[in-house]
Formats: C-alpha cells, structure tokens, sequence
C-alpha cells in the first residue's frame, strides 16, 4: 500500500504566517531570512515547499537542496542546483540578465566557455557575482532562494550562504530561507556556530518547528485517512509518534489501523521499502547507493531492467511516495527512507552495484545529475574497492574542486589521493606521470587557501622532503616559503629559517628573488627586526628593478616606507606609499595596492591624525567593493576604520565598523582580531561579561598566548583592564607578566605603549603594586622604549604620570591627549591630574575643572566604569560636577552630606586614619567629624554607629 500523505499542511498555522509575514516584508522592498529546523520527519521541506508554490506566483524563487555525502560534500551543490533552475526556467531571459558569466563559472558548469577563473580574487569574485545576480533578479520582482537540508552542506556552500546573508542589505526585496535538521547540529557540527552567528543579523530569524500537539496529530490522521478517525486509532498513532508527522503518516500506512506498528522507525521505512513491487524496492536501493539524485539516464544504465520495466519500477516507488522527480532525476521523499532502503542491502551487494555505478559513469561522464560526475565517480570507486580508478577519479575531483574554487573540498579530494598513494602499485604512473611530490604542494596551496595552516605546514614539509633541493632549487624554494608563512601565522619556530633558506636557493637573475625577499622583509618587519628589515626589502627593491618585476618593485617600496615612518618620517614618506600603490593599482595588482592602503591608515592613526586615516581606510574598503575583495580585505580595512574611530570616541560608529567587518567572514585570526575589539568597547561601556566570554573563545582557538599580527598585545590588553576593572589585582599582574615576554619586546614600542599605560594605571587602583619589580621592570621598559610622534608621546608622559604621580605630569599627559583630540585617555589623565592638583596642593579649582572635563567625556562616551571614579573622586571631594547642584545629606538624622560620608566609611570599617586618606582631609579633621556624628545619632562609639546605619537602611 502506498505511504499516504495529507493533502493539506496540518498544524502550522502559526509558522506559515511567520513566513508569510516575512515574504510580505520583502515583497515591500525589505529583507528576510528565516533558518527552519526542526528534526527529521517533522515537516520543514513541506512547510517551504507550500511557501515557494504560493510565493511563486509573485516571486522568482530559485531552489536548492544539499547532499549527504559526509566530508566530500559536493562543492556549491544547492547553489549549482538553484542557478541550474533559473537557467531551465527561462534561457533567454538569464542570457539577457547576466550575459557575461565569467565569475559564475563554478556555479554553471557546462554554460561557460573558456577556462574558469582562478586566482586569489576568483573566489570573492564568485561570491560578490551570486549577490549581484540576487540584486538584478530583485529589481524585477522579489527573489526567494531557498536551501534545503543545510546540515548536509560542503564546507563552500556554508562560507557562500555566510556571505549572502551578511551582505543581504545590498539586495532590498530578497529572502533566504535555509532548513536544516536540528538534531544533527552537535556541538562539533560546522553549521553550528554559523546559525549562531547568522541568526544575530538583524533581518534574520530562527523558525523551529517542534512536533505536533494530539489535537493536530487528530487533524492530520484525519485528512490523511479522508475521514473521521477512530478514537483508540489516535491515540496509539499518537503515542508512538510522539507528534512527529513522518511518523504519523508511517504508522498510517499499516492498513490504515495503525495495529502492526513496528519496533522502530527503521522497521517502518523498511516495510514501506518491502511492500513495493520487487522492480521498485530494487530500484531504491540503487538509488540509496548514490547518495545524490540520480539522473533517469544513469539509472537505466546501472539497472538491469529494460527501459519499460524499469520506468514501471520508478513509477511505483514515485506513487507510494518512497521517490520524488527532481528535475532530470529522482531522489528519495525523505533521506530517512534512503538510509532504510541502503541498509537493506549486503556489503556484497553496496559493492557490486558501486562498481555498476563506476562502469556506467566511466563510459559515460555526462550521466550525473546535479553534481560534478568526477566527484560522484570518485566516490562509487572508492566504495566499490577499485583502488587505482578511485585515486585517478580523486585527483580529477580535486582539480575540478580546485576550478570551482572549493578548496576545502580541493583538499579532502587531495587527501584521498594520499591515502590511496601507497595503497596502489603504480601511482605515479596511474596518474600520467604526476609525482607524490605534486599532490602534496598542491594540498599545501589548498590547505592555505582553505585556512587549514597546520595541515599546510605538514604538507609543506613533506614536500620538501620528496624533492632534491639542490636540483630543483625553485621548486623549493616557493614551498619553503610558504612553510615560513605558514609557520609564521602559526606561531611556529623557523620561519625566518625558511625564508632565508628560501632566498639562497633562488639564483640572484631569477624573478621569483624579488618576491621572496619582500616576504622575508614582510616577516622581519611583523617579529619586528627592523634593520634586517630594512636589508632584506632594500634587496627585493634592487633584484624587482633588475628583473623588471614592477609589482615586487612596489612591495618593497611599501616596506621601505613603513620602515622610515616608523622612525618618524611620516611626512617624506606618505608620498613614497602612495607611489607604490599608484604603481600596483595600474598593474592591476589588487593586493599590493590595497597593502599600501591599508599601511597609509595605520601610520595615519599611529600618528594620531585620526581623520585622514580614517578616509584612508574607507578608501581601501572601496577599493575592495570596486574590485570585488571584499570578503578577502574588508576586514583588514574595517579594522583600520574601528581603530580610528575608537581612538576619536566615535564608538557606536565603530560598533557598526566592527559589525559590518564582521559580516564578511573575514579568517579566523581577524575575526577574534574584530571580535576583542567588540569585547573591549563593552567593558568601557560597563559590560563585563561579553569580554569575559570572547577571552575565553580566543583562548580556546588560540592558546594561552594568543597574539594578534595586526597587535600582538590586543589580547593582554583587554585581559588586563578587565581584570582591573573587576578588582582581581593578582590575575592582572599575571597577565601582564606573560604579555612582558614577548620576544623583541621593545622592537613594538607602537604597540606597548598602551600595555605599558594600563600596567602602571595598576598603582593607582592597588597600592600594593606600588615598589613592586614587576612595576620596577615596567620602568626599565619604558626608559629604553623610543618615543616616535606624538601618540607615543601623550602615551609615555601618561606612564609617567601614573608612574611618579606628580601634578606636572599629569597636566602635561592631559594636555598632550587633549591636542590629540582622543577623549578616552585623555579622561583618565584629566582624573589623575584632579586627584593630584587636590592632594598635592589643595587647589579645587583646577580640579573642578577637569573632573567637570573629564565627567564630560565619560558621559559622551558612556564609559560607566571611569565615569564611576570621576564620580567617586568627585563626592569624597566634595565637589559638584554639575554646577548648581545641591547635595543631600539626611536631614531626619540631621547628618550633612560629608558627615553621611563619613558615616559610609566608618560602617565599612575604616578607621581615622583611611578615611582622611580616602577624603582628602586631616586625621584629625576626620575625628572631629566623627565625633559630630556619633553626638547627632546618640551613640557611644563607632560600633554602635555603624549598627543603627545598617538598622536604618542607610547605605543598601
């Protein structure tokens, strides 16, 4: 009997309105995007499905399921799938939206001439070229894409979606809508945390759909029977299902009774299987070892039935709602069934019919459906235990991966063709000639590109090892260094080894000379070595000029201009950057122009000139839009944005910066890089626990010494305040410790200065830090540390000032930060310098006025913590930080305001002494008021009054 199914959606009324609430939004112009999930069974494909028939009427909806095949998912297999349906849709209406298909190629197999594009900007490409199709398709009428069974997506698909999502603000009228199981996504599952991540957008919303309550298991019993059902019926059907709608229509589907219930959903399926027709029950287990949707073609050819008995056995399986038609081809109703329907068949079985599948793909690549064949071929290969043919089909996978530019998929592929390497007599020689050597720096690239760095680095050295280094001195000298900056982001000892081996091995006339010796310099200047830097780029200049290798020529002109700045020349050297990029951007050069952007804006805001850097940098985030690199750079110049407009106080703007960067999905690196910035905004504006959690998240990805290139102290910075912040003295001083270990520690006095700051800001919350060798060491450092331009300037004279403590200090510090126009520090110099102008020389003019400043600058800023010690200062002073403000004292105990103060104190337990220190008054002064306040309460000692303060409620 076939699987009976409701003619009508049951039990959805409120998530159908959802949805249609939010196509109504988008039909307006807005956005949308909804994350359906829900467990197998429980209708997620069905409630879209209903959607997509009715939205179609008034929208271009584009389709897309992904496929269950584990970790070698099929690279941008839903979007080929989606953009395979537009084209079929409407040929000549694609042709004349999107003539030019060039950076859609991986996306359009087959509909490309010519060979696709590669190279470093090809994938950004790719991505910015989905979003600009969404964009025109939206122009006419809103677009719907909808993707289907996510938590089966490839590696590829997930960082597209990513990106779509993010970027969906350039495309008003669109909606995306992605379902997924939600009981697949464990704790180690990639989709995880994107749906995590993605659900924070603001146009996006979570849509989980739970199972069924008795009533709609009632309702659903009913349309599916086409009449009143029996009462006992029901409640067994519900029982067992537990509301799962699958279940319901599987347990149905045993005469309609629902009395031979079988002992689990695996029963279930497999009785659905073993009721169809021998032909049929056949033809689902061919179709169960394909894993994707099977083209009619390829079935035919894989089964052994005549084309009559076969259209007859598809037919069948169809009707009893085992299979559905999906386009060419067929695929199960529900993956559940598939797994039935596979485990259903004998190991020797799986075998011989993936050796069926291989012969029949072999003879004839064009029989897949929906997925590039070599992938598919590879994989019924490898089952079908044919070791040789497997390793070939893999290597071409990886290559086709590679064109797709899927290259996490490129790098699975690669490691099947390792594993396979000693497994097969004569690889080399299956392989036309292709060395192991080959395979591994072509996985070495992969891993890069895919962000896999350890693997890369392993790949690296067993590269090296495969080749004759004197022999083949080129070779391996591009795998040398791309070792060094594997290592080099790893935080792994010899890179600088590699370089320098790199560049020996390398004749003086070869072009490639020039290249390695501006990473080299690359790397010194990051460590930093600043005079081998200076060598190495010197070198890269003279060999790029002599080779004729005008964009190495450019790289090395950039560091040599950085190198100079640095030292304080930034005015000489500005034009020198521009030049450079000016050379690279009529090259075509993308990325070293955008290096030349990006160092310009950094030195820029090093020297404190917070405007032009931050013109800079939108300048570089145009650069990446223009030229279609945004996903690879954006966050490099986002991050150069935040950084300026941090410094100027602009911090909502920055917020936004950071979001916006964020939503790029930049590397890991930038963003826990992004992600800290974030975390330290949230602690100025009183938020501890946000910083509290992204610590933990960059320690855990990272290690216990997680350093930033961009600035390796970011991390130890926000670390320390926090801990100040909260009072844990002891933890600062320890962070603080390890951070002072960093090697050539006063080669990155740029990026000290401020560690060196909030170590010495330590003395003025915990005097015991005060005579400390920790404190002691801080000094020394300080002493030896260059000061260049007049940011590291306003930062010494603020070590200084915590350090010494003296009224001058403090003045000159607020001076230096006030001429900067960066209101953060210079509130905290403006407090130091009121503590100082009242404890040194009791002038509260001087200090009215800068805590009056400083309040201020906290207020705008909504920097709670400072803004509470401004405060605090402010009231043990006695001093109204708004003008014309009355203090209140406690008039039924008639306690005046200092006297209530006073009383605060002593009920925590200080005595004479501490309050004076605390107020900024004389012991003696402090026992008189003492005194006072015991005769107003009628007590006889401090005890008493501490007593009848707490009694009264006075201080909770």
């Amino acid at each position: 009997m076939s699987l009976q199914v409701s003619p009508v959606l049951v039990g959805r009324d409120g998530e159908t309105s959802r949805v249609a609430e939010a196509f109504d939004r988008v039909a307006g112009g807005g956005l949308a995007t909804l994350f359906v999930g829900g467990e197998a069974g429980v209708g997620k494909s069905r409630l879209v499905a209903e959607f997509a028939g009715r939205a179609g009427a008034k929208a271009t909806v584009l389709c897309g399921g992904c496929v269950e095949l584990g970790a070698e998912g099929l690279p941008f297999a839903p979007f080929v799938a989606a953009l395979r349906g537009l084209v079929a849709a409407d040929p000549a209406g694609f042709d004349r939206l999107l003539p030019d298909r060039t950076d859609l190629a991986p996306l359009l197999p087959g509909s490309v001439r010519g060979p696709a594009p590669l190279g470093d900007d090809a994938r950004p490409r790719l991505f910015e070229g989905v979003l600009a199709l969404l964009g025109k398709l939206a122009v006419e009428r809103p677009v719907v894409l909808v993707i289907e069974d996510a938590h089966w997506a490839d590696r590829s698909s997930r960082d597209l979606l990513d990106f779509l999502v993010r970027n969906q603000s350039a495309v008003p009228g669109s909606m995306i809508v992605v379902t997924h199981r939600s009981e697949e996504l464990n704790r180690a599952h990639p989709l995880r945390p994107l749906l995590a991540e993605l659900a924070r957008v603001p146009w996006a919303e979570r849509l989980d759909l739970g199972r069924l309550g008795k009533r709609d298991v009632v309702n659903l019993v009913r349309h599916i029977l086409g009449h009143e059902p029996d009462p006992d019926l029901v409640r067994s059907v519900y029982q067992r299902s537990e509301g799962n709608p699958l279940f319901v229509e599987a347990l149905l589907d045993c005469d309609g009774t629902g009395g031979e219930i079988p002992a689990s959903l695996e029963d279930l399926l497999l009785s659905r299987i073993d009721r169809l027709p021998p032909d049929a029950a056949y033809v689902a287990g061919l179709i169960g070892l394909s894993e994707v949707t099977v083209c009619h073609a390829l079935l035919s050819a894989v089964a052994e039935l005549d084309e009559r008995a076969l259209s007859a056995a598809v037919r069948a399986a169809v009707d009893a709602n085992v299979l559905v038609v999906k386009g060419e081809g067929y695929r199960f109703r529900h993956a559940l069934i598939g797994a039935a329907a596979l485990s259903n068949l004998m190991p020797g079985e799986r075998q011989a019919l993936h050796k069926r599948y291989a012969a029949a793909m072999a003879a004839d690549p064009t029989l897949s459906a929906g997925a590039p064949s070599v992938t598919e071929l590879a994989q019924h290969l490898y089952r079908a235990g044919d070791l040789p043919g497997a390793l070939c089909a893999a290597w071409r996978a990886a290559g086709e991966a590679q064109r797709l530019l899927a290259y996490a998929e490129q790098l699975q592929m690669l490691d099947r063709v390792l594993e396979l390497w000693p497994l097969v007599g004569d690889a080399c020689r299956e392989l036309g000639g292709v060395e192991y050597a080959t395979v591994l720096e072509q996985a070495v690239e992969a891993a890069s590109r895919a962000g896999e760095n350890v693997r890369g680095e392993h790949f690296a050295t067993l590269a090296l090892a495969e080749i004759d280094r004197d022999a083949q001195r080129v070779r391996a000298a591009a795998l040398l260094d791309q070792r060094a900056r594997l290592r080099a982001q790893l935080g792994q000892p010899g890179a600088l080894e590699d370089h320098r081996e790199a560049i020996r091995l390398v004749p003086a006339d070869h072009p490639a000379r020039g290249h390695l010796l501006n990473s080299y310099a690359a790397r010194l200047m990051e460590i930093p070595r600043a005079d081998e830097a200076r060598d190495a780029a010197d070198a890269a200049l003279e060999s790029a000029r002599h080779n004729g290798e005008r964009s190495a020529e450019a790289s090395a002109l950039i560091t040599l201009a950085l190198l100079d700045a640095r030292l304080g020349d930034l005015d000489g050297q500005l034009p020198r950057l521009q030049r450079a990029g000016a050379i690279a951007q009529t090259l075509g050069e993308h990325r070293v122009h955008l290096r030349a952007i990006h160092e310009e804006s950094a030195l820029l805001r090093a020297f404190g000139r917070l405007d032009a850097a931050e013109a800079k940098a939108r300048d570089g985030l145009e650069v990446t839009r223009k030229t279609g690199l945004q996903r690879a750079f954006g966050a490099l110049h986002s991050l150069d944005l935040a950084g300026a407009l941090i410094d100027g106080g602009r911090w909502d703007e920055a917020t936004v910066a950071l979001e916006q960067a964020l939503d790029l999905g930049p590397a890991p690196a930038f963003r826990e890089h992004l992600l800290c910035l974030k975390g330290y905004l949230a602690l100025q504006w009183g938020d501890f626990d946000l910083p509290e959690r992204l610590l933990v998240r960059a320690h855990e990805q990272f290690g216990d010494d997680v350093r930033f290139t961009l600035d390796p102290f970011l991390v130890a910075r926000l670390e320390t305040e926090l801990r100040v912040t909260q009072g844990r003295y002891g933890e600062a001083r320890s962070v603080l410790e390890r951070a002072l270990g960093h090697p050539n520690l006063t080669s990155a006095g740029r990026l000290l200065w401020p560690l060196l700051v909030l170590g010495s800001r330590l003395a003025d919350h915990d005097p015991s830090w005060r005579g400390t060798e920790l404190l002691t060491r801080l000094r020394r450092i300080a002493a030896e540390l260059p000061v260049t331009g007049p940011v590291q300037l306003a930062f010494s004279r603020l070590f200084t000032a915590y350090t010494d403590g003296d009224r001058k200090d403090w003045e000159a510090a607020a001076e230096a930060w006030r001429d900067l126009g960066q209101p953060l520090p210079l509130a905290y110099a403006c407090l130091g310098a009121a503590a100082a102008a009242i404890t040194a020389d009791g002038d509260r003019e001087a200090a009215t006025e800068l805590l009056r400043e400083a309040h201020g600058l906290t207020e705008r800023l909504s920097a709670k913590p400072l803004r509470d010690r401004v405060t605090d200062l402010a009231r043990r002073a006695r001093i109204q930080l708004v003008p014309g403000a009355a203090g209140n004292g406690h008039p039924r105990l008639g306690l005046t305001p200092r006297e209530l103060e006073i009383l605060r104190l002593v009920t925590a337990g200080k005595a004479n002494r501490e309050i004076a220190d605390e107020l900024f008054i004389s012991a003696k002064t402090a026992s008189v008021h003492v005194s006072n306040i015991l005769g107003k309460l009628g007590v006889a000692n401090r005890v008493e009054a501490a007593a009848t303060a707490t009694q009264l409620g006075l201080f909770d």
